[in-house]
């Protein structure tokens, strides 16, 4: 995660260097802008035996609400995949040695909510960062665990939500990121912090994501 807000402290830096003015108060061309997002999510858990990287996709539809034209308020409507990978003890053993191999997916629909300082660039790039909570609601997603024993031939399959599920279904958190549009395209790296312990189970699971993104705006 330190090295994620180092990389995002970088960009934002040579952003910022590369700008034409810092904040322009004038109005926008347009109140609204509409578009798609598609990419790469890499996500984990801060538990600390589950925090292996579990690679999945998100897709969404953006719609910025342009106040002035150096900010503006950034929504829409995501599905995200998310989870983890990770080992850690046999939870049906107390104090076990044993270790279980685990790899839990969890499919959210997310709603973020970000305010979003957009820089002109003298090229007539714009750069935007970005910054505010989102909601997200677990509707999927499949808990494997085996556990290391002699046999290795134990594995269990189960339902990440749901009445006998491992996760809650609501979570919540804050997004930090930067985008870089260039005329209608869009390219851009983000990170959600999730503040809500999902597990209700065992455990503290906090949800973290680093997604790269593209898309276009129409």
């Amino acid at each position: 995660m330190k090295k994620f807000f180092v990389l995002l402290f970088s960009i934002t830096t040579a952003l910022t260097s590369q700008a034409q003015s810092l904040w322009d108060a004038s109005k926008p061309d347009n109140n609204f802008t509409f578009g798609i997002r598609v990419g790469l999510n890499m996500s984990s858990s801060d538990e600390d035996e589950a925090n292996s990287i579990r690679t999945g996709f998100h897709l969404g539809f953006v719609v910025d609400y342009n106040i002035i034209k150096s900010f503006s308020l950034s929504s829409g409507i995501y599905y995200e995949g998310k989870g983890f990978k990770g080992n850690y003890p046999d939870i049906k053993i107390a104090n076990s040695s044993k270790a279980t191999a685990s790899d839990l997916s969890a499919s959210y629909i997310q709603i973020p909510l970000l305010a979003s300082w957009r820089i002109e660039a003298s090229s007539g790039v714009q750069f935007h960062i970005n910054a505010g909570p989102y909601y997200a609601y677990g509707i999927g997603g499949k808990a494997k665990y085996q556990p290391y024993d002699m046999t290795f031939d134990r594995s269990y399959d189960q339902d990440t939500f749901g009445e006998s599920g491992f996760w809650n279904h609501n979570d919540f958190g804050l997004i930090f990121g930067t985008n870089v549009l260039i005329g209608k395209f869009v390219a851009g790296v983000s990170y959600d912090l999730g503040l809500s312990d999902v597990s209700k189970v065992f455990g503290q699971f906090h949800n973290r994501n680093i997604s790269i993104s593209v898309g276009c705006n129409f």
